[in-house]
């Protein structure tokens, strides 16, 4: 039974390498091209080993709970973690609001922000800014296992120690335009559970069939404070198309609901914590609908950057465009590998510059111009940059990143954090970009610091590389073959070893690899 069971498994995994390589695809397409979605689809019955038990919130702090259990099922899905992991909710409340910046005057990013302490674990009084849970992961501060912080009922504060210990590094964070629920639920299904929000009013509980539906609600209202309830995130975990209608307390405009994911425990009239929101529900949050994309720890080797948790954008005047940029010093000898970006605009056109300074630099273009990238940010969020080639640095060495956007593009700083001869930026109008107005030092006019993150080689261990073992965990099993699949579909993780990939080492990675790897596994179980 064991050898039919890893067969059956290997041989899907290796299909789907195979119809992708010979182009042919396995989703139905429709006349005009678009993918043909079921008409029902539940991660409880796809895949229910990558969903986590449902936990039971304490205090306003849903935000914590919806972020952690999509990560925890990104990394269950990706192969990172198996069923039983446990992500901890204090560790994210705490560095992102009751302590949000770091305390050490040596910490480039020590700031003068206002902590919350121990009250940010039942209420974050204020909490703004542009998602501080991303801005706070983006700098690695977290996350960790539940067992590494104690549960945040017990309102107790953290060490600052803490703040860098992380079991995975956040890569990409995808935010997706809520009226197109064909691209939501295409989404939904190719990266796993995404997080969204709506108004939950206390007055209109569940429906007997687990259905939540407030068809009065209005912004007008909810500013004259006629509701008594809040805005709360939830996970969404899938879709039914033809839950009925009357299925609601009041009967919604039509048929079909979203299946989400809560943080109440198994509360009154849910599904063990599962409920239906009708698809007519007007108080939808448009600005919470994202995925987040975690690899682990030695995908890079150390992150440089100046922001807090509470991150922030601008946005210009019509015809208008920012040109922003980062000065760094090495404090070792390291190389430079990748770049992170906030964008707050789908489809924006960005080119990142990295120069290395002359001493005494008089602006962040004042040296060589070493790397640069240009593309296209097709979602707004925040986004890891693999440059083209690494750039080597010398301790003590001073470069930039420099990052165009066009005009009408945001850009990202955190008000919290100023300092001299460290942020800049410039702006241009639209059909005069060779045109720029001199830099302006972000300290002069009390910004704040701009928001780039710079991630450099992984520099660990070199031991030699195991055939198919392209996670690296030294031994080459099911999970070395599924990461060869998404690299035949064009995955641009950092953490898979793609010399281990090319398993018949001919200098190539293709479906004779998949084959070679798949050959070896079932011959081990005989």
């Amino acid at each position: 039974m064991k050898q039919v069971s890893l067969f059956r498994k290997l041989t899907a995994t290796l299909l789907s390498c195979t119809l992708c390589c010979t182009g042919m695809t396995i989703p139905e397409f429709s006349a005009d091209g678009t993918e043909v979605l079921p008409t029902r689809f539940d991660w409880r019955e796809e895949a229910p080993e990558i969903l986590t038990p449902v936990k039971m919130q304490y205090g306003d702090t849903c935000w914590a709970y919806s972020f952690v259990a999509c990560l925890e099922s990104n990394l269950i899905k990706k192969g990172m973690a198996d069923s039983s992991l446990d992500l901890s909710e204090t560790h994210l409340i705490w560095f992102c609001s009751g302590e949000p910046a770091p305390t050490d005057p040596d910490d480039p990013c020590c700031g003068s922000l206002f902590p919350y302490g121990v009250k940010a674990y039942t209420k974050v009084p204020g909490m703004g800014g542009y998602e501080p849970p991303l801005a706070c992961l983006a700098g690695w501060q977290g996350v960790v296992h539940e067992s590494d912080a104690p549960p945040h009922r017990d309102e107790q504060p953290l060490d600052e120690s803490l703040r860098y210990q992380s079991i995975a590094h956040l890569q990409t964070a995808d935010y997706f335009d809520q009226t197109d629920p064909q691209e939501i639920k295409t989404q939904l299904m190719e990266k796993g559970p995404l997080r969204w929000g709506y108004y939950h009013s206390f007055n209109n509980p569940l429906s007997k069939q687990g259905g939540y539906f407030f068809p009065d609600f209005t912004m007008e209202e909810l500013k004259e404070g006629k509701y008594t309830g809040g805005w709360h995130a939830v996970v969404l975990v899938g879709w039914d198309d033809s839950y009925a209608k009357e299925n609601f307390t009041n009967e919604a405009l039509g048929d079909g609901a979203w299946i989400f994911r809560n943080s109440w425990g198994d509360y009154t009239n849910s599904d063990g914590g599962y409920f239906y929101l009708s698809y007519y529900e007007p108080s939808i949050s448009s600005e919470l609908i994202s995925h987040y994309d975690f690899e682990p720890v030695t995908n890079y080797g150390a992150v440089h950057h100046y922001n807090s948790s509470q991150v922030r954008f601008l946005t210009p005047s019509d015809g208008i465009g920012y040109v922003t940029a980062n000065v760094f010093t090495a404090e070792k000898d390291e190389k430079i590998a990748a770049v992170g970006i906030f964008t707050n605009e789908p489809e924006t056109e960005y080119e990142i510059s990295v120069y290395q300074l002359e001493s005494g630099f008089a602006d962040p273009e004042n040296g060589t111009l070493a790397v640069q990238l240009r593309g296209t940010e097709k979602r707004k969020g925040f986004h890891t940059h693999k440059l083209p080639q690494s750039l080597a640095v010398k301790a003590g060495q001073q470069y930039s990143v420099v990052l165009k956007t066009p005009c009408g593009a945001s850009m990202f700083l955190d008000s919290c954090s100023n300092r001299e001869n460290t942020s800049f930026y410039k702006i241009y109008r639209e059909g005069e970009e060779q045109l720029y107005r001199d830099w302006t030092d972000c300290y002069a006019v009390g910004t704040g610091d701009i928001c780039i993150h710079v991630y450099t080689e992984y520099e660990g261990e070199t031991e030699d590389c195991i055939n198919g073992d392209l996670n690296r965990d030294g031994k080459v099993n099911a999970v070395d073959l599924s990461l060869l699949k998404q690299v035949l579909l064009g995955s641009e993780r950092t953490d898979i070893d793609r010399k281990a990939a090319d398993w018949n080492e001919d200098e190539a990675i293709n479906a004779e690899d998949a084959n070679g790897i798949l050959a070896f596994l079932l011959q081990k179980e005989m």
